[in-house]
């Protein structure tokens, strides 16, 4: 199984794009998907703010810049 954790905030389009491309993915994976709305935690809104959405794939994390399908893939077993 694999885990993926997706920090987002409301009103996020880029956010809105990651969930679906994870969940074209879950046709192929067996994927345990976790979202996390950053701004009901004050921490993650210090850590995230600019940067979401960002993706926890497996315990690697990828910000923004660095998602792609291919790059989610590599991770996915």
């Amino acid at each position: 199984m694999n885990n993926i954790t997706l920090y987002v905030k409301k009103k996020c389009p880029l956010c809105d794009e990651i969930s679906s491309l994870v969940e074209l993915l879950s046709g192929e994976y067996q994927i345990n998907v976790q979202e996390v709305n950053i701004e009901q935690n004050d921490e993650l809104m210090r850590k995230y703010l600019l940067e979401v959405p960002v993706l926890e794939v497996n315990g690697d994390e990828l910000d923004y810049r660095s998602i792609t399908f291919t790059a989610i893939e590599e991770r996915l077993h």
